[in-house]
């Protein structure tokens, strides 16, 4: 295959200096036009070994501004990305908006390996491919410009390579400090890479297969494809189309008229919580995580619920994260990013006051996120918890659900105490007049992302002391359903 697809630009002397002068310039225009367009660049950078990728990279960075240019490059996973789901380590080197990021050794590295080394069949390699065209398709709908290049060589000239026996005008530099491992591996990698590549083909992010036998071909073909994809307009993502709503109202279904007296709340919070100390203790033994998500109505006590989770953890063993709108540089990323990046290793769990859910909730009820935006969000969190179970990551999610009554009378509490004043502010008050939309809103959150790997755990919130009481005692029945 790749010998059939690699493409291949032709110049003589003359004519490849004047040529790469002018695509220099381009390149240089659409970088500085790249910095006003809220858009990224994300390119991948693969090849099989011997085929020039640093030196590729290395000329990337001369002919454009690489002030705007971070290069990532990827060898063995350390045990901080062992310990973390697998796109984590990618995921946090994404570009902002206007910057361009080079991956080389990406995604595509390790599940190539791994086929040529018999550790995972062609089953497993198809759930891999699937799981990358699906981050590579968020990236792309989120306006990132992502370039793929597969840079090919000959066996013969691989050979060469490593033997560092090539004339020293065509001799890449440092190709590998274990040659001799991929002595005799050549086949295999192009079998494994070339199932890879048909199955993460895609027309928001295709391959370009690029004959790298003469390197300044090479680098000028690469060049040419990099400037074709900056200069293309933005690809309009299609929302994945809403199912019918089934007429389910969560909320209403939840029974507010639960309570516990003083005593019995003693008594069951002490139980619980000494229980959830234990168990968290043996998830960290046991290399398990838990991610676990707060979302509630203002005013229904999330931040008392979260103190009496984290009163039986050890402070060792968890971050608290409460998120707020987004800051600049949140904003010019995914807004996955954020999440991504604050999980924490094997082991150790990570809280969230409001989580990656305000996509679907506040930014859709506000306005802050398009139609498309929000709607293809369900999809995108359902992938995202799908990979933190997938690595073995316990997941939890709450919604505090009081009734509009019992909100207005703690809102006015609020206002009357002083040393509570400033919990309540005027965008309290005007969130609490969408309380429908917002209703509508956590019922189909509910619907599309309560998974069998991720569920809602929808809790009476009237009584705070009910609420947490029955919080703890989830998040225990859950570490203990995942723990055995």
């Amino acid at each position: 295959m790749f010998d059939q697809w690699a493409a291949r630009s032709t110049a003589d002397g003359k004519d490849y200096k004047a040529r790469v002068e002018s695509l220099r310039e381009q390149l240089l225009q659409q970088q500085f036009a790249l910095a006003d367009s809220g858009r990224s660049v994300i390119l991948v950078v693969a090849g099989v070994d011997g085929a020039g990728k640093g030196v590729l990279v290395h000329r990337i960075n001369e002919w454009m501004d690489p002030r705007r240019i971070e290069t990532n490059t990827f060898w063995d996973r350390s045990n901080e990305e062992d310990e973390r789901p697998y796109f984590w380590r990618y995921w946090r080197c994404l570009p902002a908006s206007g910057y361009t990021a080079i991956f080389l050794g990406s995604w595509y590295h390790t599940p190539i390996q791994q086929r040529v080394d018999g550790e995972i069949d062609a089953k497993a390699m198809r759930t891999v491919g699937e799981r990358i065209r699906i981050f590579e398709r968020q990236l792309s709908a989120e306006g990132a410009i992502v370039i793929k290049l597969w840079l090919h060589v000959s066996e013969e000239t691989q050979r060469e390579q490593l033997d560092e026996s090539a004339p020293q005008k065509r001799q890449n530099p440092r190709v590998t400090d274990r040659p001799y491992e991929l002595h005799g591996k050549y086949k295999s990698t192009l079998r494994a890479a070339e199932e890879l590549v048909r199955q993460t083909q895609s027309a928001e992010c295709p391959w370009h297969i690029i004959d790298a036998e003469d390197r300044r071909s090479c680098e000028l073909t690469a060049g040419e494809i990099i400037l074709k994809a900056m200069q293309s307009p933005p690809t309009a993502a299609t929302a994945a189309p809403l199912p019918p709503s089934p007429g389910n109202d969560y909320l209403a279904a939840v029974a507010l008229d639960k309570r516990l007296d003083r005593d019995a709340y003693k008594k069951k919070l002490d139980r619980y919580q000494a229980r959830l100390q234990d168990l968290v203790w043996q998830a960290y033994r046991d290399k398990r995580s838990l991610v676990v998500a707060f979302e509630g109505w203002d005013a229904a006590g999330k931040g008392s619920a979260i103190r009496r989770v984290t009163a039986a953890l050890d402070p060792r063993l968890y971050r608290l994260n409460q998120v707020a709108a987004p800051s600049d540089e949140e904003a010019a990323h995914h807004y996955l990013w954020r999440f991504w990046r604050r999980l924490q290793r094997d082991g150790k769990a990570t809280l969230f006051d409001r989580s990656w859910y305000g996509r679907v909730l506040v930014e859709r009820v506000e306005g802050f996120a398009s139609d498309r935006e929000w709607q293809r969000a369900y999809e995108e969190i359902n992938e995202f918890e799908s990979e933190l179970v997938a690595h073995g990551n316990i997941v939890a999610k709450f919604w505090i659900h009081i009734s509009p009554e019992e909100q207005l009378a703690r809102f006015r509490a609020r206002e009357k105490e002083a040393r509570k004043r400033y919990k309540i502010t005027e965008e309290d008050w005007r969130n609490r007049d969408k309380w429908p939309a917002y209703a509508e809103a956590v019922n189909q959150m509910v619907d599309l992302t309560d998974t069998e790997h991720a569920r809602w755990h929808l809790i009476p919130g009237n009584s705070k002391h009910y609420a947490r009481v029955r919080i703890l005692k989830k998040l225990c029945e859950t570490l203990e359903g995942a723990l055995g």
